[in-house]
């Protein structure tokens, strides 16, 4: 696992060069919104202090479970720029026993109550799929998919989104907005990939989502990238020509 870090850590070292020279040309052909998951206190602390450093705002997918100690500060980020959203209250992964009613209750309208509070009812109406996994209830893959996307548009999310995927099309995402794509930062992409991936967000127009877990010490198998990563993959973002944006912003633009 260190020598894959080293590796992200190298990457960007070297592919920082090639962003700082795009940044004089800032076509804004394409977008990109920085999106954290889970509501992990390493992204208070970390994240949201090199975001605002920088006059950037992020997309905040947050679990009850893991805000409830520090729930005081969760609710000043939309005061501040920063846009919450759903990613349940315990983070399930294994839904093939729950109803939709089941879901919706348990999991999704607690945490948008606390939502619609601190942030007002009128903000974007955003949902992170926890572990990735739209498969609701019983039957094939897509009933399961269908039953969820039906769920949450009953519940009057806008959109939601999973970890995988290349840089959305507008025409995607009008059509398909519970289905949203993203590359997630810290697993499987390292920096090379993140680079291509914004390049051709830019080169296609197109909109690109990353997707965050722990910012700062933590194991490399919870998707976890150290704060100079973390530093210098905002610095690629801010070098790439692309308008950063939070998901409610863009899905506005879109539509």
């Amino acid at each position: 696992m260190e020598t894959n870090r080293r590796g992200f850590t190298a990457g960007l070292a070297s592919l920082l060069l090639v962003p700082k020279a795009a940044a004089a040309i800032q076509t804004h052909a394409g977008a990109v919104s920085l999106t954290y998951d889970d509501g992990l206190s390493s992204q208070l602390d970390v994240a949201v202090p090199a975001l605002e450093r920088r006059g950037l705002h992020g997309t905040f997918y947050v679990t009850w479970d893991n805000i409830v100690d520090r729930v005081a500060d969760w609710a000043k980020l939309p005061a501040r720029g920063h846009e919450l959203g759903a990613h349940t209250v315990h983070h399930p992964c294994n839904l093939g026993p729950l109803s939709a009613r089941q879901y919706a209750d348990r999991e999704m309208l607690p945490v948008e109550a606390w939502l619609d509070q601190v942030a007002g009812k009128a903000r974007p109406h955003d949902f992170a799929y926890p572990c990735d996994v739209t498969n609701l209830g019983p039957g094939i893959a897509n009933v399961q998919r269908a039953r969820f996307e039906a769920m949450l548009h009953r519940l009057g999310l806008q959109s939601a989104r999973n970890s995988e995927g290349p840089p959305n099309p507008a025409g995607w995402v009008r059509r398909h907005p519970f289905r949203l794509q993203a590359l997630a930062v810290g697993y499987d992409a390292q920096a090379l990939d993140v680079f291509n991936y914004l390049q051709r967000a830019r080169n296609e127009g197109r909109w690109a989502i990353l997707v965050f877990h722990q910012v700062g010490d933590g194991p490399e198998s919870d998707g976890a990238v150290t704060a100079v990563q973390h530093d210098a993959l905002l610095d690629m973002v801010l070098g790439s020509g692309l308008a950063v944006r939070t998901v409610g912003e863009q899905l506005q633009h879109i539509a």
